[in-house]
């Protein structure tokens, strides 16, 4: 049997998993448009920390494994409308997600413990993953972990008063997205088996959801400068109707080419999404299919 998966790496990559042998269908969708990281994380400590997020059923809670696992497409976009900032990425539909997705530490497990680095193809040696992406964000002078990690049911990393949004999938395979508590971490009555953090919630149930992203989470000069207002390249995580995750990664260069995270919203209802986060970005944004590295800079 072959155990492989599509994991969330820490600052490094998502990849995910399944105890059965798993088939990624990749279909190559170049020429159509379809219906981190160095980057720090503003961690507004000084204000309290309040829950607002959706809770929604995933594909496949209580079922067996649906295959193929993954599909993975390739997609060029016009971002310009004129044919001056064509962008290519990739897109990863997940079935299944509470028993073939996690959020891995860089390198090994203890990876943020012990401010290890690596690169996304290392890290998704892990766990042999089909798709593996960056994810989260780090300070790159120690490289130290940033915001709430689970890994596995693991608690990886807790920063009390972090009001950045939040990707996580419960005990009960329930998908999770939006702004959280230390109470609500804490749960141990549906306690999450993986969490992340990201900056900048893009959809919320169908809905661009930016503006009011901005006012909850840290409102530095900086943050909405650099996070909101930039092209750069992207790494999202969300589901769609179906409740499958769905990762989408997208090329780019902070200031220098990619997509502000305003075009990305947009694009990611073309794709089908619902609901969706950013988890990191810039040229640090990486995608690996099969252990091998599918991203390109800007």
């Amino acid at each position: 049997m072959d155990s492989r998966f599509v994991v969330l790496y820490i600052f490094c990559c998502y990849v995910r998993c399944t105890d059965d042998i798993g088939v990624v269908q990749t279909i190559n969708y170049v020429g159509r448009t379809l219906p981190s990281s160095n980057q720090t994380m503003p961690q507004c400590s000084k204000k309290k920390s309040t829950s607002s997020y959706i809770l929604l059923p995933s594909h496949g809670m209580t079922s067996n494994i649906t295959h193929p696992i993954t599909k993975t497409r390739y997609f060029t976009k016009d971002f310009s409308n004129n044919g001056t900032r064509t962008c290519y990425g990739r897109v990863a539909f997940v079935n299944n997600p509470l028993h073939t997705l996690s959020v891995l530490e860089p390198l090994e497990q203890d990876g943020c413990k012990n401010r290890k680095r690596a690169t996304v193809v290392e890290s998704s040696k892990q766990k042999s993953c089909f798709v593996a992406v960056n994810g989260g964000f780090y300070v790159p002078e120690t490289n130290e972990c940033l915001g709430n990690i689970v890994s596995d049911g693991r608690l990886v990393k807790m920063t009390p008063g972090l009001r950045n949004v939040h990707f996580g999938i419960r005990q009960d395979g329930s998908l999770l997205f939006g702004y959280l508590s230390t109470e609500e971490i804490e749960n141990t009555r549906n306690p999450f088996v993986q969490l992340i953090s990201g900056i900048g919630w893009l959809l919320r149930n169908g809905t661009v959801y930016l503006e009011e992203s901005k006012r909850i989470e840290c409102d530095s000069e900086w943050s909405a400068k650099e996070i909101f207002g930039s092209k750069s390249g992207r790494t999202v995580i969300g589901s769609d109707v179906d409740g499958r995750v769905v990762i989408v990664q997208v090329d780019g260069k902070t200031h220098v080419s990619g997509v502000t995270l305003k075009e990305m919203a947009n694009f990611l209802i073309e794709l089908g999404l619902v609901n969706a986060i950013n988890i990191d970005g810039g040229g640090s944004s990486t995608c690996v299919i099969n252990g091998k590295r599918h991203t390109y800079l800007g």
